[in-house]
């Protein structure tokens, strides 16, 4: 199974030839189609959406991952082996970032065999020209190294982990979805002691708002504020029938700072 992931849109024809590209070397492939509408050149955001799709593919899926801005430039183009047992191909630009984290690199090289590349390579398509063609021959049995050699290590983007001190959690907005609801990094082990019903504050974007912390979004008042953990296991605030994100004008990387209701302030 090869999965696609990009921010090629659909209203061009590069999702069409990059799956003519591969099916043109394995006729017989299974293509998938994970999402071509990520943010255009953003690659913090397709970081996390890769990681979120990837997480629920079987062992040997290859990952064609393309959000590739530097294209044509000295970023080198990566075949990356992680220990969960799957593939992917793409830029070294810190796409990889979080499935690195989630499944631990096994191995890493850097394509430079340019014998399973197209025959014309485009300094501005390398999704078509030479990822699309490499996640082919794999999937076809073409060892790995033959590919180019190993690389020790990758690009990875920085960012703050989620920290709890005493009973103050601090994290970051990391994606605000199609629903408008406020994605946070911090994970569901983190709020162990949170319970159903009980008001949470929360600080975000010079914001301070008391939400009600509930088990899903039909769960609290209409056109109210909440906050739950969403099917990734992450703290999200929501907007039940509007957008969260528009209400409270936040953005990517804001930060968000949660304690229980009842707790001191300066705890």
């Amino acid at each position: 199974m090869i999965a696609l992931f990009t921010d090629f849109g659909t209203r061009d024809a590069y999702v069409a030839q990059l799956k003519g590209a591969i099916l043109s070397i394995h006729p017989t492939a299974q293509l998938v189609d994970l999402t071509h509408e990520v943010g255009v050149y953003d690659i913090r955001a397709a970081a996390y959406l890769l990681d979120a799709a990837a997480r629920y593919f079987p062992a040997g899926t290859i990952f064609v991952a393309v959000v590739d801005p530097g294209v044509g430039t000295a970023r080198r183009p990566l075949l990356l082996a992680t220990q969960a047992d799957k593939w992917y191909v793409g830029p070294d630009n810190g796409l990889f970032t979080r499935v690195i984290e989630r499944e631990q690199l096994k191995a890493a090289y850097v394509l430079t065999q340019s014998a399973y590349f197209r025959r014309q390579v485009s300094t501005t398509f390398h999704g078509r020209d030479l990822f699309g063609p490499v996640a082919a021959h794999l999937a076809r049995g073409i060892e790995p190294a033959q590919f180019g050699p190993r690389l020790e290590s990758v690009v990875q983007l920085p960012y703050t982990q989620p920290q709890r001190e005493g009973e103050t959690i601090t994290g970051a907005v990391i994606h605000l979805d199609h629903f408008g609801n406020i994605v946070t990094n911090i994970p569901s082990t983190m709020l162990t002691d949170f319970v159903l019903g009980q008001e949470v504050v929360c600080t975000l974007a010079a914001h301070i708002q008391v939400l009600s912390f509930v088990e899903t979004y039909g769960a609290g008042p209409p056109d109210h504020l909440v906050c739950l953990i969403n099917s990734n296991g992450e703290f999200e605030i929501a907007l039940p029938r509007g957008a969260a994100s528009v209400h409270l004008g936040v953005k990517v990387g804001d930060r968000v700072v949660l304690r229980q209701a009842d707790s001191p302030a300066g705890a």
